[in-house]
């Protein structure tokens, strides 16, 4: 479903800023600290209830401000959306009118990705981003994995507690191992074939932006591919009750890129590493159409950087071809006024927190 209507109000320096949207392609354009990443900001907390950065969710409202709203109406049914944050820390969602039950509603309801500078963490980061980035396209395709993942992370918490309080019996531990046993082989089951189907269209999606001939994609589980989770647990016991921690499982799975058998971090230019996290990105929305019939929203930060004019057609036509929501920032208008052939984009013109539709576009707002 596509955002129609957008509200945002006290979002860092945007007071105020009521959109009518294009269902394709919305670019926001303006110099830097204009206000143009904030409204992408605004439109993530309605996907994920938090900023691109947890711990920079509360530095999003307006400074002299003690809350921020964000309130859209999505698809054709124009059903309203709203979520406000407080600097307190509180929150509330609404869906309908109604409070939602949790942020996987507003997941399920509005597929949020995101291209910016932290993409890059999915090659040079930590494999808690890229578990992310893989558990994201697992949740949205496979309808039982929210359900094991929040059993794996309870499993885990509890077995963790009990390893750290040092009187653990027997029977208790025997408990949540059974219970961690289980989810933890159903996560890596609806991971590894989740993978199955994405990787076929991350390679085909990086064929069409760029050529590497031998980068691969490497997924490991977590635990010794050759056990059970059940023996890798009786094997690590002590190593646990040492650390205080459970040292194996799919809490540390990780899906790793490489190219001859190098991290594609170390080998490719910025350049090339950009393409290879859009071709990731992209990826993940094509799949989850082919698999849901959903559509992605995509957030894009200045996607001009780091790619040159040729590729910047590429990433527009890929956009266009999957019919995606697309909410994009650049500087000058020029730099993606005429990448476009099926949609015409809707310009938004960005200064000092004021947002105006572009004159090409007609009246201005």
């Amino acid at each position: 479903m596509s955002i129609s209507q957008l509200s945002i109000t006290q979002v860092r320096n945007l007071s105020q800023a009521n959109l009518s949207l294009s269902p394709h392609i919305n670019i926001f354009f303006g110099q830097n600290g204009a206000g143009k990443t904030s409204v992408l900001e605004a439109v993530h907390l309605l996907g994920l209830a938090k900023s691109f950065k947890p711990a920079r969710t509360r530095s999003m409202i307006q400074w002299d401000q003690t809350e921020s709203v964000v309130f859209c109406k999505v698809g054709e049914a124009n059903l309203p959306v709203g979520i406000s944050r407080k600097k307190d820390g509180k929150h509330q969602v609404k869906i309908s009118g109604e409070p939602a039950t949790s942020s996987a509603e507003l997941a399920s309801l509005l597929p949020v990705q995101l291209i910016n500078s932290d993409a890059f963490l999915l090659l040079e980061g930590s494999s808690k981003n890229r578990r992310q980035f893989l558990d994201w396209g697992v949740f949205h395709v496979e309808h039982t994995f929210f359900h094991q993942w929040q059993r794996l992370q309870k499993s885990l918490k509890s077995r963790n507690i009990l390893l750290r309080s040092g009187k653990i019996s027997d029977p208790l531990r025997d408990t949540w191992d059974r219970e961690f046993i289980e989810a933890a082989t159903e996560v890596d089951n609806l991971r590894q074939r989740f993978l199955k189907g994405f990787v076929k269209e991350f390679e085909r999606v990086l064929g069409l932006l760029i050529d590497l001939p031998g980068l691969k994609l490497h997924y490991t589980r977590g635990w010794d591919k050759t056990k059970t989770v059940e023996e890798v647990l009786k094997h690590n016991l002590q190593r646990d009750l040492k650390s205080g921690f459970t040292n194996a499982g799919p809490q540390r799975a990780d899906m790793k890129l490489k190219i001859h058998g190098e991290l594609a971090s170390d080998v490719l230019s910025r350049g090339q590493q950009k393409l290879v996290v859009c071709a990731l990105k992209l990826a993940q929305g094509y799949y989850l159409s082919k698999q849901t019939g959903k559509q992605s929203i995509y957030l894009v930060d200045d996607l001009p950087s780091e790619l040159d004019s040729r590729h910047i057609k590429l990433m527009c036509q890929l956009l266009e071809e999957m019919d995606a929501q697309a909410f994009i920032t650049c500087i000058e208008q020029q730099q993606l006024a005429t990448s476009w052939q099926r949609h015409q984009p809707k310009m938004f013109h960005v200064e000092h927190g004021r947002i105006v539709i572009a004159p090409e576009n007609g009246v201005q707002k």
